[in-house]
């Protein structure tokens, strides 16, 4: 497997040579461009569970994928959890998302369960009802708190909530967060609008409630979550409506702190056990569609911190298909590319400024 994966690899950085790579092994739009060209960006993001229950040999599946792959940008969804209970190895987890951050381009943000430890530090009392994985919401609970969703606390509640975890991020200098996931994808307008009044820019929780492709989560998640059949695997990048959390939202727009819209980030591939290799693959190319009609689009793999051995093959199989769409697109104009979640909110913008020019 290795020499067929250093074989590939000359090749590809043989054949991206002529389109001119940055520091970060992304091409280098300014120079290589002569036209406005379309972009599939790729992301593809860590979910921070359980960080107690990561081996090591999930550590090592990470940073198996991390040199398989060098084009690849993580987005570290971190949880702060690593820190108010015991975590055998959160030096090392700590350690593999700061080296990805600062030697392999990626992005730390925020994966939040509401976890009792957690919400204690943040000074916060705990609620053990009602849980997003249950076949019945009525008579749900959980006393880790794991499924139990963020939306069922109060602002106040939310916004101390996050205040002790950007001062954790700081503390352990993680940098400043900007993209943001609540655990088993719950959100609401006032969970959106507390994100952006606390910093984050984008938001990565709309998922598809349907069985298209993969597997479905549990009927009280499904009660509980906010999300319906307006988000499917084909969802694209959405400026988040100020009175809907879904993708027909319309103006006005819930601002981030720079003035700009946050954004949506569809959960298009599911995650790590929902979903086999083929199906993100049959994903990936249902987007690449949109690109095809000049439409910038993205995709989603996720996968579990704790699950990175188990499924190491499958995610290993399907970036090697995604490091072969960035050759094989790359001569028709269309730009495959590997994305952190922040990234993908700059281009958003900068595709809609150039949408507008075409206009005119």
């Amino acid at each position: 497997m290795n020499s067929r994966i250093s074989i590939f690899s000359i090749k590809l950085c043989t054949a991206l040579f002529a389109l001119v790579i940055d520091t970060y092994g992304q091409i280098n739009e300014s120079k290589s461009q002569t036209k406005q060209e379309t972009v599939l960006h790729v992301s593809v993001v860590s979910h921070f569970d359980r960080p107690w229950a990561m081996g090591l040999d999930d550590l090592n599946a990470f940073r198996t994928l991390t040199q398989n792959h060098p084009m690849m940008r993580w987005t570290h969804l971190y949880n702060p959890v690593a820190y108010t209970q015991l975590t055998p190895h959160y030096k090392k987890i700590e350690s593999f998302v700061k080296e990805c951050r600062d030697n392999h381009g990626a992005e730390i943000g925020v994966h939040l369960h509401m976890y009792e430890s957690l919400l204690k530090k943040a000074g916060i009392k705990f609620r053990n009802a009602p849980s997003m994985n249950a076949q019945s919401v009525d008579t749900s609970h959980d006393n880790t708190g794991y499924s139990v969703p963020m939306t069922i606390y109060s602002r106040k509640e939310i916004d101390k909530i996050l205040n002790f975890t950007l001062n954790t991020f700081k503390k352990r200098k993680l940098g400043r967060p900007r993209s943001f996931c609540a655990g088993f994808y719950a959100t609401s307008i006032e969970l959106q609008k507390a994100i952006a009044a606390n910093g984050y820019y984008v938001s990565a929780a709309a998922f598809p409630p349907g069985n298209e492709f993969g597997a479905r989560y549990a009927p009280s998640w499904h009660e509980l979550a906010g999300w319906n059949k307006t988000v499917t695997v084909r969802s694209r990048p959405y400026k988040v409506s100020e009175k809907s959390i879904l993708p027909i939202g319309t103006a006005p727009y819930i601002k981030a702190k720079d003035g700009k819209p946050i954004i949506e980030l569809p959960q298009t591939c599911k995650i790590d056990w929902m979903v086999s290799s083929e199906n993100m693959k049959t994903i990936f190319k249902e987007h690449l569609k949109f690109c095809k009609q000049n439409q910038m689009s993205a995709v989603c793999l996720a996968i579990h911190e704790n699950n990175a051995a188990q499924y190491l093959e499958k995610y290993d199989d399907v970036l090697n298909f995604i490091d072969e769409q960035i050759l094989s697109n790359a001569k028709n104009g269309i730009l495959v590319r590997y994305s952190t979640l922040s990234s993908i909110r700059k281009s958003f913008f900068e595709n809609e400024i150039n949408q507008l020019k075409g206009q005119k």
